[in-house]
């Protein structure tokens, strides 16, 4: 096993941990869930390193690890070049689903629903006449990032202009794209986005907090853009 795959492991672990708890990640956590033998002190060692590099922080001098924005982006980019799909099962239900439904607005409408409940943050889609369809605020106020003032107060302001949040964004083509803190004008949040339909004037995305399930909101923003674009 060589020290680049451990480190990318290490945080990889490290990251959907955090995801998971949303409490700081110790060595011996990450040494249990590694598929191969490592020691703590290494992995260790290895987190003393990236936090050298801006990858990860630590709030307590006695506490694990958490991930910076970089390090999210780091995470993302390792996620995003092994292309991970939905398994067959939810691709074949949210087929069924979106084709049962007649006409764009309630496809539209039932996107950004869909999005919000399988992602547990904010479902948005805006079409090429800037009709915005937005689900999911509730799941944000569930969170505990919801109790801190500047990240509530930055996200509400944001999501009463939509429309200047995503054209503030520079988007990458059609790829699924994902901006993370300061990047995207909300601070402690993530914006997984991607355009569709005919020259890409249509808005698919997730909003949510840096603290995000990215292994699922990729893949689902990619395909329920795959079957809107049908």
């Amino acid at each position: 096993m060589d020290n680049n795959t451990r480190k990318k492991d290490v945080l990889k672990f490290l990251v959907e941990t955090f995801v998971h708890t949303n409490q700081p990640v110790g060595s011996m956590q990450i040494a249990e869930q590694l598929p191969y033998e490592v020691s703590s002190a290494t992995i260790r060692n290895d987190m003393v390193e990236m936090t050298a590099l801006g990858l990860l922080a630590q709030p307590h001098t006695s506490a694990g690890r958490i991930p910076t924005d970089k390090g999210y982006q780091h995470y993302v980019k390792v996620l995003t070049e092994a292309r991970k799909e939905l398994s067959k099962k939810q691709q074949e239900v949210l087929t069924r689903h979106f084709r049962s439904l007649k006409n764009l607005q309630e496809k539209y409408k039932a996107a950004a629903k869909m999005l919000a409940e399988l992602s547990g943050s904010v479902g948005f889609l805006m079409d090429d006449a800037k009709n915005i369809y937005m689900s999911g605020l509730s799941n944000m106020a569930k969170l505990p990032e919801f109790s801190d003032e500047s990240f509530r107060v930055d996200l509400m302001q944001a999501l009463e202009q939509p429309e200047e949040l995503m054209d503030n964004l520079s988007l990458d083509s059609e790829d699924v794209n994902v901006v993370i803190g300061e990047d995207n004008n909300i601070g402690k949040a993530t914006i997984v986005v991607s355009n569709f339909g005919p020259q890409g004037k249509k808005i698919i995305s997730i909003i949510g907090p840096t603290r995000m399930h990215y292994k699922k909101a990729l893949p689902l923003i990619d395909y329920i853009k795959k079957i809107l674009d049908e």
